[in-house]
């Protein structure tokens, strides 16, 4: 007998894995998480909306570094043979920047629009930011063409013709920047909806009602799901959506689910579903 019971506890030891096991283990399970967190449609929704006010942000930032430039232009086209004690000398620095004001703003209200799914493509808007754009062009154009100090320099002439020309085409693509944006976070959004949208069983495939599902729900509840356990989902660091759709569709069950059913409603791995199941079910 007391063979048999040194066999049994020589059978039953087990050693304690290592430290790169364990640093295996600790790596897989983060991987196991990390994967379910990508695969949610929410972090697409929230990378699109990162990604589109990232970009807007650095449009705006080379938009004013040309309207910048521009204003030198400007300047020498109105005042140029002007000294400083012209008083119109020192108002041609404000004629640039009251017409860039002017357009930054259409662009800020465009872009606002376009990100809540309003399209601005009325003739009034469409005809005023080309008649500033058109205006800056025209007055670079010819400040370089004729200086006012110096002979002409092709360096300048092209740089004058060159940035008035990429702040017009930079306005009319930041509102297509903010269009497509919008877009693929409409799709996010829409996918996110779908997947947390809890699936109800068919009426005609839902089976005959027993004696046990005539009994008040708060009788027919398995000690599972009135387990002591005040965190079914401890340790799994599952998204709040996910969180919602498992706990739906066991209030809707009346038991915890197996692996299959959570790989199944959360499209997650089978290892990691396995990890869920046996969560809940604990």
């Amino acid at each position: 007998m007391k063979l048999f019971q040194r066999n049994k506890k020589a059978a039953d030891y087990r050693p304690e894995p290592t430290r790169a096991v364990r640093r295996l283990r600790h790596q897989l399970d983060e991987a196991h998480d990390v994967h379910a967190l990508t695969g949610d449609p929410l972090l697409a929704v929230v990378n699109a909306d990162r990604l589109r006010v990232s970009i807007s942000r650095s449009l705006w930032w080379f938009l004013a570094i040309g309207l910048g430039f521009t204003t030198t232009g400007v300047h020498d086209f109105l005042a140029g043979r002007l000294t400083l004690t012209d008083p119109l000398w020192w108002g041609a620095w404000l004629v640039e920047p009251a017409l860039a004001g002017i357009l930054i703003t259409v662009l800020r209200w465009e872009s606002e629009m376009l990100a809540r799914g309003q399209r601005v493509d009325d003739g009034p808007v469409v005809k005023l930011k080309r008649l500033l754009l058109a205006a800056t062009l025209i007055t670079n154009v010819w400040s370089a063409v004729s200086p006012s100090k110096g002979p002409v320099s092709a360096g300048n002439v092209f740089l004058h013709v060159v940035i008035p020309v990429v702040v017009f085409l930079l306005a009319e693509v930041m509102p297509i920047v903010q269009q497509r944006c919008v877009a693929v976070r409409d799709v996010a959004l829409r996918d996110a909806a779908r997947r947390e949208a809890p699936r109800a069983m068919p009426a005609e495939s839902a089976p005959a009602p027993s004696a046990a599902e005539n009994t008040p729900a708060v009788a027919r509840v398995t000690p599972a799901m009135t387990s002591t356990n005040p965190d079914p989902f401890a340790g799994l660091r599952l998204p709040a959506p996910m969180r919602t759709t498992l706990t739906a569709r066991m209030t809707e069950l009346g038991r915890p689910l197996t692996a299959p059913e959570v790989s199944e409603l959360l499209r997650l791995p089978a290892d990691f579903a396995t990890r869920v199941a046996d969560q809940l079910a604990a």
